[in-house]
């Protein structure tokens, strides 16, 4: 009986033992459900949060907004950009004008805005108030920069080494345009996207032979002041003045901000841009950038406070 008693006794340690070790098991199954509920998600979360600034930020690099202006969310009923050291006139109003910060800009009786330093601010006669954006501009290898959007037109040339190709950022806004366009019955391609210096170079002279450079000048931009060496901007379909007639030409102009892209040469804004009206023009900014342009009716030379005038007749 004793020797029985001892095996008993055994068995049940070896019994509690065992159990022991079956909690502890289920304890680790338990711990890691646990981890692969909770955990995983979490890093997945954090790894995409990455991603999408990366991602932000490498397609404003592309964009040429490497440093982009930020689109305020505000009332105001009208825009003036205007560069830092430099002057822009508002409307006549009145009563007196106000900044909302001097810092920024200040601005006399007679609306007279002068661009303190790169910001925002806002501008009122009490009636009316105004959007100030003051730019700031940066020259770098390639070409101008205000407030890290890439310009250029007739007064802001790009280097002739400067060969992006069409940027990725710029060909897959145009894919899910032309998409959205599609959902709707309309067909809307690339006639036209990147072209190097060299290739200007030709396209121009064969203009200037055939309509002289004083007309040329109009619709044709010089080699090295063309957007198309950007890889930022698309002529869609025909380049025709068939097209604004047409209903692919009314939806761009409507959908065109809601994709990154803006009509670079609207109409009756022609001794802005200093180019003729161009339906089928679309640039890539961004989207938060195009929606603002979209909303106060801008060019883009309005919206950085810029010029477009060639400094000289042509030498070519």
């Amino acid at each position: 009986m004793f020797h029985m008693s001892r095996n008993q006794q055994h068995r049940r340690k070896r019994q509690k033992q065992l159990c022991l070790i079956a909690l502890l098991l289920c304890l680790a199954v338990l711990g890691f459900s646990v981890w692969l509920l909770f955990i995983p998600n979490t890093l997945n979360r954090a790894g995409e949060s990455s991603a999408l600034q990366n991602s932000a930020s490498d397609s404003s690099t592309a964009a040429g907004t490497n440093a982009p202006d930020t689109p305020a969310n505000t009332d105001a009923q009208g825009f003036l950009a205007v560069l830092e050291g430099s002057t822009a006139q508002l409307p006549a109003a009145d009563g007196s004008w106000n900044s909302s910060d001097t810092s920024v800009a200040e601005v006399d009786s007679s609306g007279t805005v002068t661009g303190v330093q790169q910001g925002r601010c806002q501008i009122t006669d009490g009636k009316t108030n105004y959007q100030i954006a003051v730019r700031h501009l940066e020259q770098r290898q390639e070409g101008t920069y205000a407030d890290g959007i890439l310009i250029v037109n007739k007064s802001y040339p790009l280097s002739a080494d400067y060969d992006p190709g069409l940027q990725p950022i710029t060909k897959d806004a145009f894919q899910k345009l032309s998409d959205a366009a599609a959902q709707e019955g309309l067909d809307l391609y690339i006639g036209s996207d990147y072209r190097d210096y060299a290739y200007q170079v030709k396209i121009y002279n064969n203009y200037c032979d055939l309509y002289g450079s004083e007309q040329a000048d109009s619709f044709s931009a010089r080699p090295g002041y063309s957007e198309h060496q950007t890889g930022l901007t698309i002529d869609c379909n025909t380049i025709d003045d068939a097209f604004g007639d047409t209903p692919e030409a009314a939806w761009l102009a409507q959908h065109c901000a809601d994709y990154g892209f803006i009509i670079r040469f609207p109409q009756g804004k022609e001794d802005v841009t200093g180019y003729q009206y161009e339906p089928w023009h679309i640039r890539y900014v961004g989207v938060d950038i195009a929606k603002e342009i979209q909303k106060y009716d801008l060019t883009l030379e309005e919206y950085l406070g810029v010029d477009s005038v060639y400094a000289a007749p042509w030498q070519g």
